[in-house]
């Protein structure tokens, strides 16, 4: 069922809906990389929903122009038909590109947006953040999700990275159905469930916090995040885990988490020290989904490169929890599609 179109049965809707873990989905691109990889992108949608993923984010930041962009979240959600949840991030370079990025975004279909601000973005004070944050929300009718963090640069008004008290009136909004707490001070996480958790979805995305805050919060999904590097569609070992939490089977969970421990300590190596840079190593994280199937290649500039030893640590991880990964590198920088089709960008 897709996001209501009434503002006032969004949070029941999500309550009911965002059971769950919620992946990222990147642009696939052609091998010259003139324009996007449709065919690479709904496999990846294929894969989402194969994993057994409730929602499936875009992520809009990876290379693309801002028609791209719109293009690229039509191709998902069409490709989705209902059967995974859609949800994309409005991060653009100014506040109107948000606003009219948000209204296509309903417009092709999306359920959830995650809400976001423009890199050049330098508000005086917190109301202006409040203010900025409320004309995204009466944009489009679909349910957003708050995104504190400290990319930002809003911890000049709050050593957490981002006003609680701001964050607090926002989450009663009738459109806002959830809140993603992306900052990593514990005590910030806390005070987020304390105080947003009555009227929205609060969730932290970092598997170690699962037990937690599923047992102690009621936190009820996680994501998004490139979680294929945990596991593969045959042996959805993530999802497993964190239905157990949500089941009450904590004993089953613990043992599940402690089996991903390979995945975990690599993923907390190479991905956790992009957390404070403002974005993140785009090919990296395809790589994860590449090594359990999906569609691979790279993402353009600007970007991070890849180095062979990071490659091999993921590859050794995956095959650490039974997963057989593919050993032609080369298939990853064109894309499984691209590749099988004989393109070659040089």
């Amino acid at each position: 069922m897709a996001a209501p179109k009434h503002r006032a049965e969004l949070k029941p809707w999500a309550r009911e809906r965002l059971r769950g873990i919620q992946n990222l989905l990147f642009p696939s691109y052609l091998a010259d990389f003139s324009g996007l990889c449709e065919e690479g992108i709904r496999r990846d949608v294929e894969q989402s929903i194969r994993h057994g993923f409730v929602s499936t984010h875009c992520a809009t930041e990876a290379g693309l122009t801002f028609d791209e962009a719109k293009r690229f979240v039509e191709i998902v959600a069409d490709a989705a038909k209902g059967r995974i949840l859609v949800s994309t991030t409005a991060m653009f370079d100014t506040l109107d590109r948000n606003v009219e990025f948000l209204k296509h975004a309903e417009k092709v279909g999306c359920d959830l947006a995650l809400v976001g601000y423009p890199p050049s973005y330098y508000p005086p004070s917190p109301d202006d953040v409040e203010r900025a944050t409320l004309q995204m929300l009466e944009a489009a009718q679909v349910g957003f999700i708050l995104y504190p963090s400290f990319k930002y640069n809003f911890a000049r008004f709050s050593a957490g990275g981002f006003p609680l008290d701001v964050l607090e009136r926002l989450a009663r909004h009738q459109r806002v159905v959830a809140v993603l707490c992306a900052i990593t001070e514990p005590a910030y996480v806390s005070e987020c469930f304390e105080r947003c958790a009555e009227h929205a979805l609060v969730q932290c995305p970092w598997e170690r916090w699962f037990p937690l805050a599923v047992t102690r919060y009621g936190q009820q999904w996680a994501g998004p995040g490139a979680y294929e590097i945990f596991q593969s569609p045959d042996e959805p070992r993530l999802v497993n885990y964190f239905r157990q939490l949500l089941d009450g089977q904590r004993d089953e969970a613990m043992e599940s988490f402690w089996r991903l421990t390979p995945a975990r300590l690599l993923f907390e190596k190479q991905f956790m020290p992009t957390q404070m840079l403002g974005t993140y190593h785009w090919p990296q994280q395809k790589y994860y989904q590449w090594l359990t199937g999906g569609n691979g290649g790279y993402t353009r500039q600007p970007v991070m490169r890849m180095q062979q030893h990071e490659m091999d640590e993921a590859r050794s991880a995956v095959r650490a929890l039974g997963i057989v990964p593919p050993d032609n590198d080369y298939e990853f920088f064109v894309g499984r599609v691209q590749y099988a089709q004989g393109k070659r960008p040089w």
